[in-house]
């Protein structure tokens, strides 16, 4: 009975090392579960991170990606667009006012559609097709400043006038934005000049055209007859132009710090591109009061009123208000149409720049008061003097002088003349242009 209980207790302690073994439980195999347990919780966290990159690296390649395709729409939108129709381009600048992420975005897109171009005539060898494509880049420029108002325009005619900047083919083309911007239809006119004098045009002339002489980055002129029988131009500005003005200034101040602050500026000038900014920001506001306009213009008409050769348009007060400015009409031929010019009888092309140049030492020396924005299209030649008389418009942006700085200016002028490189610098200094420090040599 012993011997049989012995090898009972035996085979049940078999019996169990054999379960316990099957099950993985032995001293051996109990230290290989729990190192399986530590590395399967080591490589979890490593498992949820992997499963999360796939989710993120798929983010960063549909961005891209939908980012070109929203580009390409607008690229493709942006050809469709009709800048002749003078209240669609209104109301498309009138609408950016109040959406700065699609001004940006259409900047942006048309930024692309001229660099596009520009791009394939640097790299054309052709020397007719590399210009052609220059052309084709202008009008392409002409198109995307209009798309984008008023502020534009008025980059472009700045750069219109500044050969030494861009190529010819830009320069011809961009001229187009000095007196061929859009116009709005006559209607609106209508109702701009009804808001801001109160009265219905019938009771204010006894005639008015609905159809403009001119059409500019600001505003169009009309033609009209008073009651009393004067002939008369009526400048009417274009609707929310200082929304829009407010909108692409606050960009171009974003511009100007990032300038100054990696050291890009105009080298010996004292000035950073913030200080410059600011101060054009003030003209460019009082630009829009067609109130200190009139005024301008009318200081401006006493400075030359004993001068033959020059015609200011008289002012009427009365019929001027912040949006609407009325004039005397002084119709001529514009002084960059040298076709013209040599084809009326009575002008003096050559005449004509001596009287240029001396209108504007009369207003750097002499009166302390220049006009600031003299392009072609604010100037004019009629042949009521003999050699030509100039015709000056648009006093929106002028700029008055101290005293010493006219002295200054006479002083820089006579130097050059006298090829007299230290009087020059001196009176620079006496202008306060150079920055402190700068090399006088």
């Amino acid at each position: 009975a012993p011997d049989t209980a012995s090898a009972g207790v035996e085979e049940w302690r078999h019996q169990r090392r054999l379960t316990k073994s099957a099950l993985g439980h032995t001293p051996g195999s109990l230290l290989g579960l729990r190192q399986r347990r530590q590395r399967q919780e080591q490589e979890a966290p490593r498992t949820r991170t992997q499963r999360r990159v796939g989710p993120i690296l798929l983010g960063c390649l549909a961005v891209p990606n939908v980012v070109l395709l929203s580009s390409a729409f607008l690229i493709w939108k942006g050809r469709n667009i009709d800048i002749s129709d003078g209240d669609a381009m209104q109301a498309s600048w009138a609408s950016y006012a109040e959406r700065p992420t699609a001004r940006m975005m259409a900047l942006m897109a048309g930024a692309v559609r001229v660099g596009t171009v520009a791009l394939r005539a640097r790299l054309a060898k052709d020397k007719d097709k590399k210009s052609e494509l220059h052309k084709r880049a202008g009008q392409r420029a002409v198109k995307e400043l209009v798309k984008l108002g008023p502020t534009y325009v008025k980059l472009g005619q700045i750069v219109s006038c500044r050969p030494d900047m861009v190529r010819d083919e830009y320069v011809e083309e961009l001229k187009r934005l000095q007196d061929e911007v859009p116009s709005f239809s006559g209607a609106r006119a209508t109702r701009i000049i009804e808001e801001e004098l109160g009265k219905p045009v019938s009771e204010l002339f006894s005639k008015f055209s609905e159809k403009p002489l001119a059409a500019a980055s600001l505003g169009q002129v009309h033609r009209a007859v008073t009651l009393e029988g004067k002939e008369i131009a009526i400048k009417v500005q274009r609707d929310k132009l200082k929304e829009m003005y407010d909108l692409d200034l606050a960009q171009f101040d974003k511009v100007a710090a990032m300038l100054d602050k990696f050291g890009i500026g105009i080298e010996g000038a004292k000035q950073g591109w913030t200080d410059i900014f600011k101060e054009a920001k003030v003209i460019l506001y009082r630009e829009i009061d067609y109130t200190a306009e009139a005024q301008n213009t009318i200081r401006f008409y006493n400075n030359f009123k004993d001068v033959k050769w020059v015609k200011v348009p008289k002012v009427i007060e009365e019929l001027t208000t912040e949006h609407v400015l009325a004039m005397e009409y002084a119709p001529g031929i514009k002084i960059s149409d040298l076709e013209k010019l040599d084809s009326t009888p009575g002008i003096d092309r050559e005449q004509l720049s001596k009287r240029l140049a001396q209108s504007y030492l009369l207003q750097f020396c002499d009166h302390g008061f220049f006009n600031t924005d003299p392009h072609p299209g604010n100037l004019a030649v009629d042949t009521e003097y003999p050699g030509g008389r100039l015709v000056f418009y648009d006093f929106g942006q002028a700029c008055e002088l101290q005293q010493p700085q006219c002295d200054g200016i006479l002083q820089v002028i006579q130097s050059i003349v006298d090829l007299d490189a230290p009087a020059c610098v001196q009176a620079m200094e006496k202008l306060r242009a150079p920055k402190k420090g700068a090399a006088k040599t």
